[in-house]
């Protein structure tokens, strides 16, 4: 089981890439049995269950502080992303705190990785749906290098629909 783990909130402006990447990937592509999208909305310790089950992972959500310009899709391994210091509030999980813990647990998913959207605007904590322009337009190419890792690194037969 490949389980793509789609993070993110979408009433917080550019936090919403996650789920429209997820969304992207159900409504073009033919997904084999084996991989499964999930909308995870906000990161939290929940997921952990996700990892529990599956061979692979592969998560989406975007990022800040990557030096990159708005809309960059970065791909990178959990441990290149620094686990919270010290202790957190629920909201402040990050997939690096989910990995290791899951991993504490005795997790046997063989492989993660995940792919980010370098975002602009992450709103200031009111609710407002619509990502910005260069993040929006980076959805589809955050998603056909999902579905290049799926083919080319895990075997995944995947088809685009017309």
């Amino acid at each position: 089981m490949i389980r793509v783990l789609c993070v993110g909130n979408e009433y917080q402006v550019d936090d919403g890439v996650g789920p429209a990447v997820g969304r992207w990937l159900v409504e073009r592509c033919s997904l084999p049995a084996d991989v499964e999208v999930l909308d995870r909305a906000t990161m939290g310790y929940a997921m952990v269950g996700d990892l529990m089950g599956c061979d692979a992972v592969v998560v989406v959500d975007a990022v800040d502080g990557t030096g990159e310009a708005p809309g960059t899709v970065v791909r990178f391994a959990p441990d290149d992303m620094a686990p919270s210091s010290g202790m957190t509030s629920l909201h402040d999980v990050r997939f690096a705190d989910v990995w290791n813990n899951a991993q504490f647990m005795g997790c046997t998913c063989d492989s993660a990785v995940c792919f980010g959207v370098q975002v602009l605007d992450l709103g200031d904590g009111t609710m407002r749906q619509g990502m910005t322009e260069p993040v929006a337009a980076a959805v589809e190419p955050c998603a056909r290098a999902v579905i290049a890792y799926l083919r080319d690194e895990l075997g995944c037969d995947i088809a685009l629909r017309v």
